[in-house]
């Protein structure tokens, strides 16, 4: 049976839950470290036991997020194998999708929501709720991420994908970014205490996000558009068939690089902008939203450019940027005084390129991996490759978390739980990593995967 065609309409639908995965990351990237390791400017109460006590280096919120990144990339691979090799009768991926939405969201709420003023009680609930969610974001997000690059062969047709895919996870951070301005605002119109104006702010987000988690899940029909050829190998063999391809591995190793760097920036952004520059919480909306809509206006150049000239030196220049904003946090000491928020706003557009590049890039460029790999072998492992990039790059992320909470704790005194020298050492760590990725893209091959899909593309137009 002939398939339809794939309609922008469809992929916009496609790319709806990209909006709710950016305020579910962002809430729990952005906010979660601030939220159970408070400063005393927050006036957060203390929920969790806080300080090294695991090893005498790790903190119970830096233990418990990194495991759950080490759950989270366990669980991808396998459940990327069962839905690549799933025979339910409405498709591979949808299933999945209409079936953990609704637990997705609700894990997401519930880890802000610890019900008791016992610490130890609420280290147990945070932990449950973590690792639940790190599952169900598998659930759902594995196979939405495997049906992206089946429903959409055509090369330009994936960057606008792709882009649209970030647009969406952009807008969606960028809702997540006002939370310090909303919570505010329910503060002051509701009378509320700072804990339940952060919770009631999640709930919302939980709502919303579940909302956009179903629309394409319900209106999809997978069927209408796919056809595959399932893999017939065990979950072993298309692992190692993964990492046998060695534009694979170049790209994977790269994102595993910036994205444990940029973790080290998502984790600590509030600290930076708080207690590096001296920013009030309620206006650090207007840092990050800076950044937001600096990064949203060159969406349309980095599409273009990706476009012609490939997504390998985008990336590229991206890292080198970002790298150059992690160690220019390191000289906040000598920007002007008296002039805090200007430089923070120029900072945040310094980063607008980066936060561009690297939020449609690396997905459209794993996709380009992905493609070339079926068209070499005629079988389509989309879910196995997917999730053998996350296995990687989510434990190098799961490294990240567990070390940013030891490390802002380095120079803490009193009962302020975080300190200077910790955030800075921070900075520098995560530069570092971003700029490990630089060199590992300059080894990538784009030209022969490039090549090969735009022949096959052309082969199959002469037929």
């Amino acid at each position: 049976m002939e398939k339809k065609k794939v309609t922008m309409g469809l992929i916009v639908m496609l790319c709806l839950p990209q909006f709710a995965v950016g305020l579910f990351t962002t809430m729990i990237n952005n906010y979660l470290i601030y939220f159970y390791q408070p400063t005393q400017k927050s006036g957060i109460p203390v929920l969790i036991t806080q300080g090294n006590i695991f090893l005498g280096i790790l903190t119970v919120i830096g233990l418990i997020k990194a495991l759950g990144h080490v759950i989270d990339a366990v669980s991808d691979p396998l459940v990327a194998s069962l839905s690549d090799k799933s025979k339910n009768k409405r498709g591979r991926r949808i299933p999945y999708m209409q079936m953990y939405a609704i637990p997705f969201a609700v894990s997401a709420l519930l880890i802000f929501w610890s019900p008791s003023q016992n610490l130890m009680f609420n280290n147990i609930w945070l932990a449950i709720w973590i690792w639940a969610y790190f599952v169900f974001y598998t659930l759902y997000m594995i196979p939405h991420g495997a049906l992206l690059p089946e429903m959409v062969t055509d090369e330009k047709m994936l960057v606008d994908t792709y882009t649209f895919h970030s647009l969406f996870f952009v807008v969606g951070s960028m809702l997540g970014y006002a939370t310090p301005a909303i919570v505010s605002g329910m503060k002051s119109a509701l009378g509320l205490e700072p804990i339940m104006a952060w919770r009631y702010t999640f709930l919302v987000f939980a709502i919303i996000g579940v909302i956009l988690l179903l629309i394409p899940a319900l209106a999809i029909k997978e069927k209408d558009y796919v056809s595959s050829v399932r893999p017939t190998v065990s979950l072993g063999k298309s692992l190692k068939h993964a990492f046998k391809n060695k534009h694979f591995v170049l790209v994977t190793l790269g994102q595993l690089f910036e994205g444990t760097g940029m973790g080290f920036f998502q984790a600590c952004i509030m600290y930076y902008i708080t207690e590096l520059m001296g920013i009030p919480e309620s206006k650090s909306i207007i840092i990050m939203a800076t950044s937001i809509v600096g990064s949203l206006c060159l969406y349309p150049l980095i599409n273009k450019w990706s476009k012609t000239k490939g997504k390998k030196m985008p990336m590229i220049v991206g890292c080198i940027t970002f790298t150059v904003a992690e160690f220019l946090i390191c000289s906040v000491d000598v920007f002007p005084k008296g002039h805090e928020l200007l430089v923070a706003i120029l900072f945040a557009l310094f980063v607008s390129l980066p936060f561009a590049v690297l939020n449609i890039l690396p997905s459209s460029m794993m996709a380009d991996v992905i493609q070339y790999d079926t068209i070499k072998t005629g079988i389509n492992q989309e879910g196995t490759f997917s999730a053998a990039k996350s296995f990687v790059t989510k434990l190098g992320i799961s490294l990240a978390m567990m070390i940013v909470p030891s490390l802002v704790n380095i120079g803490a005194s009193g009962d302020n739980h975080v300190g200077k020298q910790g955030l800075l050492l921070s900075a520098i760590v995560g530069g570092l990593f971003t700029l490990v990725s630089v060199v590992i893209y300059a080894f990538y091959n784009e030209k022969e995967v490039l090549g090969t899909i735009r022949a096959h593309a052309k082969k199959e137009k002469s037929e």
